[in-house]
């Protein structure tokens, strides 16, 4: 059984979620490196291009929505390979992630939009008929619901977050920095067992530290160009990411 000897001290950096993923100098594997892949329809995502996406919505979230530091976006979609560059886009615009169970009843997710906040609604189109109702229910109006994954609105009326980006050009945004130790990245709910889900309180330093402790007990055991075709080793994300798996993963 391992001893606490057996691991290495892991020093945490002062940076954010965005710096600490995306302005490291240390990264061993190239841009072009396919990190997400979905099963289902073989889309996928390599490194640039989930950094890229990410750009280009919290660029649109500034530009059209007049995004500022502490908003909190709310997500109620199953898992997506689109969730990463969700997520990322709405740190890099300073935002913060309030994942919900696309289970929930509109009245539960009514519940977590309004005790969070939430300026905006991230859903898939499976679910639009809840998302919509709840949104109502707390005020978020329509043109703040938008969709990810394949599937478009056949009648238009909600947007694909591909949508949500710069158009003019006129404004050049920049990334809002975020304090690790004190503003918050993700606020998740508990299930509610014992009473109304209770908001739990993540900064931009617990999911550093917390994926660098998933790196240190990994021990070099994967590889980013091994494998037996040459890819690199792969992890299965059967985790939902609609709880605070999908922030960490």
């Amino acid at each position: 059984m391992p001893t606490k000897s057996s691991y290495p001290d892991v020093e945490i950096p002062d940076k954010d979620i965005w710096g600490f993923l995306f302005e490291r100098k240390d990264r061993p594997y190239p841009d072009d490196k396919v990190i997400y892949v979905d099963p289902y329809t073989d889309r996928s995502y390599t490194y640039a291009q989930v950094k890229n996406t990410a750009v280009d919505f919290g660029k649109g979230l500034k530009a059209l929505w007049d995004w500022q530091k502490g908003d909190v976006l709310a997500l109620f979609t199953p898992n997506c390979i689109d969730t990463p560059s969700i997520t990322w886009g709405a740190h890099w615009a300073g935002g913060i992630v309030s994942p919900a169970n696309p289970g929930y009843t509109a009245e539960e997710l009514a519940f977590q939009l309004k005790d969070s906040g939430a300026k905006a609604l991230v859903t898939q189109l499976p679910v639009i008929a809840t998302a919509r109702k709840a949104a109502a229910m707390v005020g978020i109006p329509e043109d703040r619901i938008i969709l990810i994954g394949d599937e478009r609105d056949p009648s238009l009326k909600f947007k694909h977050f591909t949508s949500i980006r710069n158009t003019s050009g006129a404004t050049r945004y920049r990334r809002t920095k975020a304090n690790p130790e004190e503003d918050l990245a993700f606020l998740v709910y508990s299930s509610g067992t014992t009473g109304h889900p209770k908001g739990v309180m993540l900064c931009h330093r617990n999911i550093v530290a917390n994926t660098l402790m998933v790196a240190a007990g990994e021990g070099g055991n994967m590889s980013w160009k091994d494998g037996p075709d040459g890819n690199g080793d792969s992890i299965l994300a059967f985790l939902p990411f609609f709880h605070i798996y999908g922030g960490g993963f």
